[in-house]
């Protein structure tokens, strides 16, 4: 296909609150970190993707592919076989408490807006630098948020200001991805949806410590769909390219086994 159509689904797992959050297992509070997930599908195939997803949906006997409505088992059985599907995947995570100076920038009624758009600028930074990779122009790629209370044309002219005025090399990689290319759709609308809700869900639950996972974070969901993320083509590694901890591992602290199957994503040539 001489000029290929993508279609990037896209998903976040925890939430935008950056006023109380959690920064231990056990504390009262909201999320400590805010993930999206995506999902690459080429646009001549989302009619056999729908087709695939229905049938796992069959197969586990559920009314909708929401990985916080179906149990460990079904969410297993679920990545397994999106691991066998021609996905791309990438992601990002934040932390919130290494947010730091950026908070004091987007004081106001819009605060939450503006964190949600950073960080899901991130993530469309990851797919197009894939893009600028293989050449592909933002023409060829369609994007679709899950459908909240968002104020989608303010991430619009978000992504358009960046593409004005780049604020560092990675920002460049934002002219493939066109502003007017962005909607957003409902789950029960749309299952392919359900492929960045998996892919946000299993990296949140990778390095989640709760008092009622007994700080053990559940890694089998990411463990399943790790070949999936985009690698770079020279070297394999998956950080920095289809995976993106915002802050860096360092700064973000993880721990134990958190940190052990996030250092994995930065390892070069690997299978």
């Amino acid at each position: 296909m001489a000029n290929p159509h993508f279609t990037l689904f896209v998903d976040e797992s925890g939430d935008q609150d950056l006023e109380r959050y959690r920064t231990e297992p056990g504390e009262f509070g909201s999320d400590p970190y805010l993930v999206f997930g995506a999902a690459l599908v080429p646009t001549s195939s989302l009619e056999d993707f729908r087709g695939e997803l229905q049938e796992i949906l069959k197969t586990i006997e559920s009314r909708a592919l929401h990985c916080t409505d179906i149990s460990h088992l079904k969410r297993a059985y679920f990545a397994r076989k999106v691991a066998g599907m021609q996905v791309l995947l990438f992601g990002v995570v934040s932390k919130k408490d290494t947010v730091g100076e950026y908070q004091k920038k987007i004081e106001g009624d819009n605060k939450r807006q503006d964190y949600y758009n950073k960080c899901a600028v991130y993530l469309l930074e990851r797919v197009g630098h894939f893009m600028s990779i293989h050449n592909y122009s933002s023409e060829q790629l369609s994007v679709v948020f899950e459908k909240k209370n968002h104020n989608y044309q303010r991430l619009r002219n978000f992504v358009r200001t960046i593409r004005k005025t780049p604020y560092d090399s990675r920002a460049r990689f934002l002219e493939r991805v066109d502003p007017l290319s962005i909607r957003a759709e409902g789950k029960k609308d749309e299952i392919l949806l359900s492929l960045a809700d998996l892919t946000a869900f299993s990296i949140y639950q990778s390095i989640t410590e709760t008092n009622s996972n007994f700080r053990l974070p559940e890694q089998r969901y990411l463990r399943e769909l790790k070949d999936k993320f985009w690698k770079d083509p020279e070297n394999g590694q998956v950080a920095e390219h289809g995976l993106k901890y915002i802050t860096g591992l360092e700064k973000m602290r993880l721990q134990g086994d958190a940190l052990k199957l996030a250092q994995k994503f930065y390892r070069k040539n690997t299978d």
